[in-house]
Formats: structure tokens, C-alpha cells, sequence
């Protein structure tokens, strides 16, 4: 299967820009899940350029960038910023590999180069390299072929729900939220389902343009006996036969549990019933909330 890959790799960047002339990309890096820079000089024969543009070649569909050049001695250095999204100033690419090649105008004609470049370094830290778009969730992750051309891999959405806002106090827990690459909705359901045996609690929510809020019904997850904690994994039911994580994706936190925390809160259930409750996400930014039931007698 991998060979398989490789070679419809290979034949997606064969097609539009394998012939063509070599630019070194010494820098090709997409950053904030959003904005792809690149800086690529020209053969020295690439002089007097009056004017440059990035390409984005996907079959017979070519999506341009305005681009800047600058001489340098006697090579050409080429620099560009394409922001990815489907505003006025946005480039909007569709999914699948996409090659990168680098135009110029000069007083003889119009020239293109392909971008010669390396695989992205290794990367170790507190963030990944290549996170979804903050705002639409897919992914544009700048890669090369066999050969070292540089192609841009986009990849749609998956569907999830994206905490907005968690506020936690002494008598409630709201979250608001927004759908992401979720299609149509049918009777749509927060869901939290318990760690082990137990019963769901839902609670219907109403989206307008994707987004909607809660309160989180603390008394109904105040289960088991006083001195337990359950743990509750939380889902949006988006049809009957379908449910989606809620939690917090679109950022580059490599592991978000040691970056996005809540402390515990206790509220009042009634006279002598309280539930220490603490939302949390997991290292795949899943939300989960922590209860601990106890009565006043407990205490």
C-alpha cells in the first residue's frame, strides 16, 4: 500500500511541475495551521524579474499567489505568504496534493520553476508542527516528493466539536461551543457518557450557525456513592447514529492537558448534597469532567 502511495505521489507531481527548472526553497513552512511562507532563490540565469507569483498546481487547476522578488548578487530571491481560508485575501485550496511552483515575469516572457526542497525537520517540543487551521480545522502540511519538489498536502476537516468558552463558578458549569466539519444535524445531543458501566445524560442543544451553549447538569452526573468520582467523557450527538468528541483541537499543543487547566469547583446540589466537579482535557484535547459526590455528613 505504501508503494502504492509513493507512486501516485510521484505521478501527481510528475504532471505539472517535474520538468520544469529548480528554485532552491530553503524555506517552506506552513505556521498557525493558517499562513504558508516561502523563500526560494532563482538560477542565476532568472535576472531582471519584473514581477513573481507562487503556484499552487493541482491537475489542470492552478490557484495563484502574488509573491515578491528581490536581486541578490546574481541570483533572484523569491518570497512569499499565502493565508489559507475562504476570505477576500485568503487562498482557498481544495483537498488532496497540491505541487508548489514559483512564476516570474521578465522582459523576455514568463518563466516557472519548481521548488527544490527538504523534508521538514524533526520537531521536539511543546508544540506540533503542523496544526489544524484555527478557524475551519484542516490541516495544510507542506511536504516533497521523491525528488525533493515541494507539494502542499490538504487535508479537510474532521468532525468535532470545538470548546469556545468553559466557565466554571460555584453554582454552574456553561460551555459554549462550535460544530466543525459536521454536515447536517438531526435532534443534536450533548452526550456525556461515564467512564465504565452507567447511563448516558443528555441534554438537547439547539446550534444557530454551528454554534451553541450549555450548562453542564452537574446534579445528573453526582452519581454513585458519596466519596466516588466519576469520570464523564463528553460527545455532541450529531444524528441518532452518529456522535462526535467535544474538546479543544484547533491549536498546536502538542499534549493540551499541561497547558488548558481547570481547577476543581464544588457546587451545592441541595441542603446536604454537593459534588466536586473538574473539567479537564485529555492529551488528544477529548473534554472530560471529573465528579466527586458528597453530602454534608461526608465532610
Amino acid at each position: 500500500m505504501a508503494d502504492r502511495l509513493t507512486r501516485r505521489t510521484t505521478r501527481l507531481l510528475r504532471e505539472p511541475v517535474v520538468d520544469l527548472p529548480r528554485a532552491t526553497c530553503d524555506y517552506f513552512s506552513v505556521l498557525d495551521g493558517r499562513t504558508l511562507h516561502v523563500h526560494a532563490l532563482l538560477p542565476a540565469s532568472a535576472v531582471a524579474v519584473e514581477q513573481a507569483s507562487l503556484l499552487f498546481i493541482q491537475s489542470s487547476r492552478v490557484v495563484v499567489c502574488p509573491a515578491s522578488a528581490e536581486t541578490i548578487g546574481d541570483r533572484i530571491s523569491v518570497t512569499a505568504r499565502a493565508a489559507f481560508g475562504t476570505g477576500t485575501d485568503e487562498i482557498s485550496l481544495g483537498k488532496g496534493i497540491w505541487s508548489v511552483a514559483v512564476t516570474v515575469s521578465e522582459a523576455s516572457g514568463e518563466r516557472r520553476f519548481a521548488l527544490q526542497t527538504t523534508e521538514p525537520a524533526e520537531h521536539d517540543g511543546p508544540t506540533v508542527p503542523t496544526p489544524p487551521h484555527p478557524v475551519s480545522g484542516w490541516r495544510f502540511e507542506p511536504g516533497c516528493g521523491n525528488q525533493g519538489l515541494a507539494h502542499l498536502t490538504v487535508k479537510a476537516a474532521k468532525a468535532r466539536a470545538e470548546v469556545l468558552r468553559l466557565a466554571t463558578g460555584p453554582t454552574e458549569a456553561r460551555i459554549s461551543a462550535r460544530l466543525v466539519g459536521v454536515g447536517s444535524l438531526q435532534d443534536p445531543m450533548i452526550v456525556f457518557t461515564p467512564r465504565g458501566d452507567g447511563t448516558d445524560v443528555m441534554i438537547p442543544i439547539d446550534p444557530v450557525n454551528g454554534q451553541f451553549e450549555f450548562t453542564v447538569p452537574l446534579a445528573e452526573l453526582a452519581v454513585g456513592p458519596p466519596g466516588a468520582e466519576v469520570i464523564w467523557e463528553a460527545w455532541v450527538r450529531t444524528s441518532p447514529t452518529r456522535m462526535v468528541r467535544l474538546g479543544r483541537f484547533l491549536h498546536d499543543l502538542r499534549d493540551p492537558r499541561t497547558v488548558l487547566r481547570v481547577s476543581r469547583t464544588t457546587v451545592t446540589i441541595d441542603d446536604r448534597r454537593f459534588v466536586g466537579y473538574r473539567p479537564y482535557y485529555t492529551k488528544a484535547g477529548n473534554l472530560a469532567v471529573a465528579c466527586l459526590h458528597f453530602t454534608g455528613a461526608s465532610t
